[in-house]
């Protein structure tokens, strides 16, 4: 049987830690200090976009112990409770303090923003339909993945949500990003993209996070970047 781990090295190449996970890795992030890291895996399914699919997402601490499933947090949508049995969360994005994430909490076929406290143990509804977000450098906008398809299939638009203003930008990437956006700085966000010319293959993107801007190439056969700040 086919097994994962996460592993941790430092910027001089030295292993820090490991530990195992319990299925194909999918998402990871490291906090802006370096002292954080939340990692998803998908323990069913191998995509967001089927019916069904289970994913564990759990944040560690580089020094040692963590702060287990985040399913396992008390989840509050509209100012209630919630425990759904489906529940799942995935897609966490870290605020500098160190206790303050974002992350993206399904139940059913509803997905909402969520902002995390590792203090509290909680995960808080801010926004709905939303999925993989990344939050700016300058802590003022969150970048999502947004559903705008009913059905079975989805098609993923990148949207901005303002924090202050709850106003959120539809982006003009037409094609259906399934990544989880990054941004290069306060003006930018970076993303992969399948070629569609060769099966396999992949490309960097880059999109002001401005209405009507257009994409741009900006690596060629790579996917999913992550940026240090």
């Amino acid at each position: 049987m086919t097994t994962f781990e996460a592993e941790v090295y430092a910027s001089d190449g030295k292993a820090l830690r490991s530990w195992p996970l319990p299925g194909i890795p999918s998402r990871t992030r490291v906090s802006p200090d370096g002292t954080l890291v939340a990692s998803t895996a998908f323990v069913t399914g191998h995509a967001y976009a089927p019916a069904s699919f289970a994913t564990v997402t759990v944040i560690n601490k580089i020094s040692g112990g963590g702060y287990g499933n985040l399913e396992d947090f008390t989840l509050i949508v509209g100012g209630r409770k919630i425990a759904p049995v489906d529940r799942n969360v995935w897609g966490v994005t870290f605020a500098p303090d160190d206790r303050t994430f974002y992350a993206t909490a399904a139940s059913g076929d509803r997905t909402w923003l969520v902002r995390g406290d590792l203090k509290k143990r909680t995960l808080t509804s801010i926004h709905e339909t939303a999925e993989c977000p990344s939050l700016s450098p300058d802590g003022t906008r969150i970048a999502y993945k947004k559903n705008i398809t009913p059905g079975p299939v989805p098609h993923w638009n990148i949207a901005v949500l303002d924090l202050s203003t709850g106003k959120e930008t539809v982006l003009a990437e037409s094609r259906s990003v399934d990544d989880q956006v990054e941004w290069l700085d306060n003006d930018t966000l970076l993303y992969g993209l399948p070629r569609a010319s060769a099966v396999g293959d992949d490309d960097v993107w880059s999109i002001k996070a401005a209405a009507g801007a257009a994409p741009q190439m900006f690596i060629e056969h790579a996917w999913s970047p992550s940026v240090v700040h």
